[in-house]
């Protein structure tokens, strides 16, 4: 059996929804039977979502949960005055099912008895106390549950922020202790002492033949009693002894410790020690027992390859049901996408086929291609997929200088390359059609050459291009763009006429600019340890505005002037000389903020020319929603 959904009715985040009178869950996560990992940035609901599962199931280990007045939902307005969380098991073996069959629920119509078990958790709120109450089956009001039947679906837990250190020490409140003594092995039998009660016992009598045979011993305890005696009244016959406390073995269990052989460990060993310690508790489950462990923020304390290796141990050797949540890339980057279930705004989105218009293509695709860095779309509040080095390195650049930082707004540039923008972009279109709240945008090149670029290329006298016939294809790039990755949630930007570096190119205002930094940046690259001397820059400078000049003047009556330098920036220096685009993007990017800090207004009004608009408007679109809450 596994834990297949669970919903929530007001509990912390999530409130509930009232339709024609029926109140509807204010969240339904389906769950794997296997592996799931809840991801999401801070406060998307992630801990709401397992504490509910905590407090409906409760723990091996026999934790208390403390339910408070603010685990109530609040509206804003009031709060919630009763919460509801429902869990349904499904996949029962005729054997897991016996122990429930008082509550269970049976279909027949496949000719094969499929057993489902649908418990549900109540508590309501009044002003001196919160009433709780567990029942079990379809039936609206359920039935009561018995405690030998409720222990068959406890789960293992490890909570966030682990002190393994303190967890794992000897202490009145030792973690280590309620993990064995939940274990089979520590279970005392009536009437009988536990072997360790027993190791204890002999202990206390060695000690105490050592301080009543040895000389130098027994004469501390004889002085200690001679004092008692003179501090009682002489009535009183009591003499002291000294023995190791505690041999009762709840006591001893506390009293124990789980450290590593020789020398200390550091915080992310300790971590695993800790891990190691409470899957004792999964391998204490009975064969018809739910096999359930949660884990949250499982990378706490542990580098990236800890990270990985953790999880793949966990995810082919853990038995049954394996619930985690994470803030890491990197497991999120390591994992099948079908097994994420993305946390955002008190929403669940599970990430597997039946949820997405993903198709098997897709999700080999990304399997073999999301890593780390890409991963960070399924934390993000907007997203932007480009194609190319240059796009992502100046993005963050011109959303800063327009007053719009994309890390401030929680945005993520995804660089995917120039075929890949429809597997990615389809990681957020839901087979439901529901709105996952995070806004994308798509920004890719038309790829139309223009007219200068053409007219020198082309050759014969068939087919001669024209500037109509140039913006002809133009519009006819832009529907055929627009059609095939302008369907579902993500919104596609298109450059004006070619690529990116030529926009730049076009735009006036931009072009000497742009024209010094393609120079610099072959300095740059053509420098054996990639840094020019400064007289080299200065020289590629100098050259910029001679060029630039002399360009000027030689078209200045032209009426394609515009066109006739970008055409030489772009086309005849950075494309013949093969300059990185990279590297070019990298230094514009240095060169516009160095503008910005001479004229703001000069250099903002220069990046919203219609050449460069798109990539502004693309900015906007995903952080338009966000305006009054970027991210602190």
């Amino acid at each position: 059996m596994y834990l297949s959904s669970i919903r929530i009715w007001n509990f912390r985040k999530f409130g509930s929804i009232v339709m024609e009178n029926v109140s509807l869950p204010g969240i339904v996560v389906p769950l794997n039977n296997g592996l799931n990992v809840l991801i999401g940035e801070n406060d998307s609901g992630k801990s709401a979502i397992i504490d509910a599962i905590r407090l409906t199931l409760g723990t091996q280990s026999k934790d208390w949960f403390h339910l408070e007045d603010s685990d109530f939902h609040f509206d804003g307005i009031k709060r919630a005055q009763e919460l509801k969380i429902e869990c349904v098991f499904e996949k029962f073996t005729n054997e897991e099912a016996a122990p429930f069959l008082e509550w269970i629920d049976i279909d027949n119509s496949s000719g094969v008895p499929e057993y489902s078990l649908r418990l549900t958790y109540v508590a309501r709120r009044t002003p001196d106390r919160i009433s709780r109450e567990l029942r079990a089956g379809s039936d609206p009001d359920g039935q009561s549950i018995f405690s030998a039947a409720l222990d068959l679906l406890r789960i293992v837990y490890l909570k966030p922020l682990r002190d393994a250190e303190s967890e794992l020490a000897p202490s009145g409140r030792s973690r280590l202790a309620q993990i064995l003594k939940a274990h089979t092995v520590f279970q005392k039998e009536d009437g009988k002492k536990h072997a360790l009660e027993e190791i204890i016992s002999e202990a206390n009598n060695s000690v105490e033949k050592y301080f009543t045979d040895d000389d130098e011993a027994s004469a501390i305890l004889n002085t200690i009693n001679t004092h008692l005696v003179n501090f009682l009244h002489p009535s009183t016959k009591q003499e002291s002894e000294i023995n190791i406390s505690g041999s009762e073995l709840q006591s001893i269990l506390k009293r124990l410790s789980l450290v590593y052989q020789g020398e200390s460990a550091g915080l992310g060993s300790l971590n695993l020690l800790y891990i190691a310690a409470e899957l004792l508790l999964q391998q204490n489950t009975s064969r018809n027992e739910l096999k359930l462990t949660i884990i949250e923020e499982l990378e706490a304390h542990l580098h990236p390859q800890a990270q990985l290796r953790l999880v793949k141990y966990l995810e082919t050797e853990t038995q049954g049901q394996l619930i985690l949540s994470t803030h890491s890339t990197t497991l999120a980057s390591s994992l099948k996408l079908k097994n994420l279930i993305i946390c955002k705004d008190g929403k669940a989105f599970p990430m597997g086929s039946a949820f997405t218009k993903l198709k098997k293509n897709n999700y080999d695709f990304l399997e073999r291609f999301l890593d780390a860095t890409k991963s960070n779309l399924f934390f993000a509040k907007g997203v932007i997929l480009v194609e190319g080095d240059a796009e992502n390195i100046l993005l963050p650049t011109i959303a800063t200088l327009i007053g719009r930082p994309l890390h401030q707004y929680g945005v993520s540039i995804v660089n995917v390359g120039s075929t890949a923008f429809l597997h990615y972009s389809k990681i957020f279109d839901r087979s439901d059609g529901q709105n996952m709240g995070i806004p994308v945008a798509i920004i890719t090149d038309r790829d139309v050459c223009p007219y200068e670029v053409q007219i020198e290329n082309h050759t014969g006298t068939d087919n001669i291009p024209t500037i109509e016939s140039i913006k002809q294809g133009i519009s006819d790039k832009g529907e055929s763009i627009e059609t095939r990755l302008g369907s579902g949630c993500a919104k596609v930007f298109i450059s004006p006429h070619w690529t990116l570096e030529y926009e730049i190119s076009l735009t006036k205002q931009l072009q000497k600019i742009f024209l010094k930094s393609i120079l610099m940046s072959e300095k740059i690259q053509n420098a054996k340890d990639g840094a020019p001397k400064r007289q080299k820059i200065e020289e590629a400078k100098e050259t910029a505005n001679e060029l630039f000049d002399e360009w000027r003047a030689e078209l200045s009556q032209h009426s394609r002037k515009k066109e006739i330098i970008a055409k030489r920036i772009y086309t005849d220096i950075m494309l013949k000389k093969d300059i990185s685009k990279a590297v070019v993007a990298q230094t514009f990017a240095k060169n516009i903020k160095q503008e910005y800090a001479k004229s703001s207004e000069d250099i903002i009004s220069r990046l919203y020319q219609p050449a460069m608009r798109y990539l502004v408007n693309a900015i906007i679109h995903v952080t338009a929603a966000l305006e009054d809450q970027p991210d602190a």
